[in-house]
């Protein structure tokens, strides 16, 4: 009886899939290209957030006619209408109505992995990927084992590829086997980092509410898979950081907790009067922004973080056990990170800081990742956006 059931289902979806491309080959063929809209999705439509916001307020700025859609999650659907422009219109991901407006939109914008249905780009499409996040330490994608052997990933033939380093360039020409051109200007995200504008972070402490004169350590550990059900404490003793912290600097320090979204994070109740748990906040840059230092162990976060000149440690004490479960693409050791595998050598860390120290620091990393980000990316993508919108609707045929 399983076995018939697996039977029924594996068919059933293979009869979904053609409904699907069939759907998409049909809106193409009797509605053709809109020449003026662009559609957004990040991270498969859990937000409106990261690099495709950033483009998308921008675009809308520059070239307010252009119609500007974004797919998201149901789940997602409540908190994105409370904070999405009016301008924008929210359609659920991965129904009919989502697939319509892939169809016959002129440039998608993306910064995960896109539906492989949509592989058969037609005439005048564009797809534009941003990733979210150039530097990883696990392999991604192709360069991944387990994932590798799934279904033909659309971002081979991607037609831009966002990059703000040379490992980032090399990477993608592996993990999405993408041997196109790249907009390389670095991540819309980090923008607001590069330019370190003191406004801003004022805004954004505002926003968050933290006193004037009150340091913000950022910890923000990146996902494992034994943290998606059950929440784990953290590695690092939170208190113990704080206080080496205020004993170093003489300020008081308030840590802002960030769980990776397909974590359940942490047990917080032991630092819960000095936390702020910023978890369900939107923009992780903002974050990075307002605060003083980063702890991270394997986030792409603490080498965006850098971009201030400011310190970024990387609490690593499970490492052997992070590596057997994901390949990565080097060993955080060989890395110019400032490491520590335990709690004394983090506060090691904390007690030997100084500024030159961590100039060269960012410094050292930037070179070691061939960090060339711009504070122009946004605006770089957009001129590639605007290029390409035109005011006609081209009609296209053909199969799916």
């Amino acid at each position: 009886m399983s076995d018939t059931n697996s039977f029924v289902r594996l068919r059933l979806r293979e009869l979904k899939k053609l409904y699907r491309r069939a759907s998409i080959w049909v809106d193409r063929t009797l509605h053709g290209v809109e020449g003026d809209k662009v559609v957004f999705s990040s991270f498969q439509g859990r937000g409106y957030n990261d690099n495709p916001r950033f483009i998308s307020e921008r675009l809308h700025e520059r070239c307010p006619q252009a119609k500007i859609v974004w797919l998201m999650k149901q789940d997602a659907m409540a908190h994105a209408r409370e904070i999405a422009p009016d301008y924008v219109k929210l359609v659920r991901a991965r129904t009919t109505e989502a697939f319509h407006e892939l169809a016959t939109a002129r440039v998608w914008v993306d910064n995960f992995t896109k539906n492989n249905l949509l592989r058969h780009k037609k005439g005048q499409q564009f797809y534009i990927q941003t990733w979210h996040g150039d530097r990883p330490v696990k392999k991604i994608c192709y360069d991944e084992p387990m994932w590798a052997k799934g279904p033909y990933r659309i971002e081979e033939r991607a037609d831009r590829v966002l990059t703000g380093s040379k490992f980032g360039e090399r990477m993608y020409r592996t993990a999405f086997r993408y041997n196109g051109e790249y907009i390389a200007q670095g991540a819309p995200r980090n923008d607001m980092l590069v330019r370190d504008d003191p406004d801003g972070i004022r805004r954004v402490r505002e926003k968050l509410g933290v006193p004037q004169g009150v340091k913000l350590l950022l910890y923000a550990p990146t996902y494992r898979e034994n943290t998606e059900v059950i929440p784990k404490r953290a590695q690092m003793d939170l208190m113990r950081t704080l206080d080496r912290l205020e004993q170093k600097t003489g300020d008081r320090w308030l840590c802002l907790f960030r769980a990776h979204y397909k974590s359940q994070g942490i047990d917080l109740e032991a630092v819960k009067d000095r936390l702020v748990d910023v978890s369900k906040y939107d923009e992780m840059t903002e974050l990075l922004l307002a605060a003083d230092m980063v702890i991270t162990d394997y986030s792409t976060a603490g080498t965006d973080f850098i971009l201030r000149n400011r310190p970024a440690l990387f609490f690593v004490a499970d490492w052997a056990e992070y590596i057997s479960t994901r390949q990565v693409y080097y060993d955080v050791h060989d890395a110019p990170f400032m490491l520590a595998e335990d709690q004394d050598g983090l506060e090691a860390l904390i007690d030997g800081l100084t500024e030159e120290k961590i100039l060269r620091n960012c410094r050292d990393i930037r070179d070691y990742f061939g960090i060339y980000e711009t504070g122009h990316a946004t605006d770089a993508v957009c001129d590639y956006i605007i290029e390409k919108l035109s005011p006609q609707r081209d009609v296209q045929s053909g199969t799916a």
